[in-house]
């Protein structure tokens, strides 16, 4: 989108013009989305964390500074609005680590080949929550396992037993396909 269009949407959207925040929502729908589906079980519940997301970012877009891609800026809201909406449903069961963590994650490269977009959605809806929510914070996203532990009210140690077991599990899914 080009940076006049986008000024345009969103001080339509700080004049709080309906036409301009469906015009910015319609946008960004598709890369809303599919963060969204990364945390979410499903379409619905994406659907509810895209809106959720969607609705922190305009109530803060007074906040934005065009020196920021609004990509990135918009990715923060949608990341926090997952993690939200786990913690407000209470849908992060306690971990208790299988075993010790391995060296699994100082490499983030560490999945066998074959881990795709197209399959790899398909393969983080059969992680438990908590192991899609921390494997898309460290691996996707970026996020250390401090922040990760700050987020989401867990230790440091366990945020990296639970990518060791999510990465455990998806190389067991990408062994069976």
């Amino acid at each position: 989108m080009e940076k006049a269009v986008l000024r345009d949407l969103i001080k339509g959207c700080l004049r709080n013009e309906k036409k301009h925040q469906k015009k910015l929502y319609k946008a960004f729908y598709g890369f809303a989305c599919s963060i969204a589906l990364r945390y979410a079980s499903d379409r619905e519940e994406a659907s509810i964390i895209m809106n959720k997301g969607f609705y922190s970012a305009l109530a803060c877009l007074s906040d934005y500074k065009e020196t920021t891609a609004f990509k990135e800026w918009l990715r923060y809201f949608m990341v926090q609005a997952s993690i939200k909406h786990y913690l407000d449903q209470r849908l992060l069961p306690a971990f208790v680590p299988e075993s010790k963590t391995d060296d699994m994650d100082s490499n983030p490269y560490n999945l066998k080949d074959g881990f795709s977009c197209s399959n790899g959605i398909k393969m983080l809806h059969q992680l438990p929550n908590l192991c899609r929510i921390v494997f898309n914070l460290f691996v996707i996203e970026g996020y250390q396992h401090e922040k990760i532990a700050s987020f989401l009210g867990i230790s440091a140690h366990t945020s990296q037993a639970v990518l060791t077991s999510a990465r455990k599990k998806l190389n067991s899914l990408m062994s069976m396909e």
